[in-house]
């Protein structure tokens, strides 16, 4: 019999690939007192700490009976499951014993827990960053793929578990760093650009993540995707932090607007012209398709992890007959633009579908206040570009109903 814990990006308990406890009705105490079990194992733990950590609730009477009734309950939960021997046979996955007034908690053989795992992982990575860096890169990747998100995420507002989400954190992105400066050694910055597409979803404001990925894609000279990413990130994080950008990150933007450093002189006004195009920090951030497809990516798994409302807008330019001619349209698109910056938020992001059509990407929006957005848009549109010949329809959906066909083709 095989037994995994998983606590890193929310808990469940397999038994030989079963999940057992996952939605079930079973006490929510017996459960949390569980996962602090685990989380504590090894440990002696008094009944004044476990109820201190627990249920410090005023309404809580007689807590001590409490702890002794919810610790009767959760034996025979595991051992329904036969999961903890009755009188704590070592051959059990889980053991509990209490001595000297103080409770036990251990694991036997065939139980695994994810975080010991990802612990051990990274050891031995360490071991090898320098006399092995293949062998060191292979067990840092092992490790990221086995953190799926913050510590216990379900109950990380729990104070007890605050230290420990702290140092699965740090560990996380310690790790991710030295896999970074390991691939960027041997040039493989595409896996660079990989990694950290999946890890801004669980760190989205670590700094030296943001610095590693701009890096990458500098080597990789995708210059306009890396400034249109340096103006995301810096306006994110100084709405969302009030942080102004840090040294690092003005040395790493001077580096995006002057281009490659071994070009030739004769160049640079070339490059230069390119990268003075960016987008207005004071409005909307305009990005081309292919950037907008990443941050589409990552604000869709913040939604399904439920950390924010998240709109899809689209805009489209309508009219007749001739109104439609490939000039008139490309002028017409060059006012949407400018309409779109002006008229959205900072932080609010859209790119061109088509000729005729424009994404929006609306954040931590209210769905009563996309009317307002729509007709100031409508009737700007109205009055500086279509003047009675051509019109633009506004059409908002909340991500969750999005249809899957659209997603693939964005994603495409």
């Amino acid at each position: 019999m095989s037994v995994e814990v998983f606590t890193l990006g929310g808990w469940d308990l397999q038994k030989d690939g079963r999940s057992l406890f996952t939605g079930s009705r079973r006490s929510h105490k017996s459960l949390e007192l569980l996962k602090y079990f685990i989380a504590n194992r090894g440990k002696r733990l008094s009944p004044d700490s476990i109820v201190e950590n627990l249920w410090d609730d005023a309404d809580l009477v007689d807590s001590k009976n409490t702890l002794r009734t919810q610790i009767f309950r959760l034996r025979q939960m595991l051992q329904e499951e036969e999961l903890l021997g009755k009188s704590g046979n070592d051959s059990s996955p889980f053991n509990l014993v209490c001595e000297g007034g103080f409770y036990i908690f251990t694991l036997g053989k065939g139980c695994t827990v994810d975080t010991d795992l990802f612990e051990k992982e990274i050891r031995e990575a360490d071991a090898k960053q320098h006399s092995d860096p293949n062998l060191a890169i292979g067990h840092y990747e092992r490790a990221v793929r086995l953190y799926q998100g913050a510590y216990l995420a379900e109950i990380s507002n729990c104070e007890w578990t605050f230290p420990l989400h702290t140092h699965y954190s740090r560990l996380y992105v310690q790790s991710l760093l030295r896999l970074f400066t390991l691939l960027k050694g041997q040039g493989r910055h595409s896996e660079i650009v990989e990694y950290f597409e999946q890890a801004v979803c669980h760190e989205p404001l670590e700094e030296s993540l943001h610095l590693c990925f701009l890096e990458a894609l500098l080597a990789l000279n995708q210059y306009s995707v890396a400034l249109s990413h340096y103006n995301y990130i810096t306006e994110r994080m100084s709405r969302e932090l009030a942080v102004r950008p840090s040294a690092a990150m003005k040395s790493i933007y001077r580096r995006i607007t002057a281009g490659e450093q071994n070009v030739h002189r004769a160049d640079l006004s070339d490059l230069s012209r390119n990268f003075s195009q960016c987008d207005d920090p004071d409005g909307a951030l305009y990005c081309d398709l292919e950037y907008f497809r990443i941050i589409y990516n990552l604000e869709e798994r913040r939604r399904m992890r439920g950390s924010r409302n998240t709109f899809l807008g689209l805009a489209t330019i309508s009219g007749a007959g001739n109104d439609l001619f490939p000039a008139r349209m490309e002028i017409a698109c060059k006012g949407l633009k400018r309409i779109l910056e002006d008229s959205l938020r900072r932080g609010d992001v859209f790119t061109q579908w088509n000729q005729y059509q424009m994404i929006l990407l609306l954040t931590d929006t209210k769905q009563e206040g996309l009317i307002l957005v729509g007709s100031r848009i409508q009737k700007r549109f109205e009055k500086q570009v279509g003047k009675g010949f051509l019109t633009v329809m506004m059409e908002f959906t909340p991500f969750s109903d999005v249809p899957s066909h659209y997603l693939e083709q964005i994603n495409r």
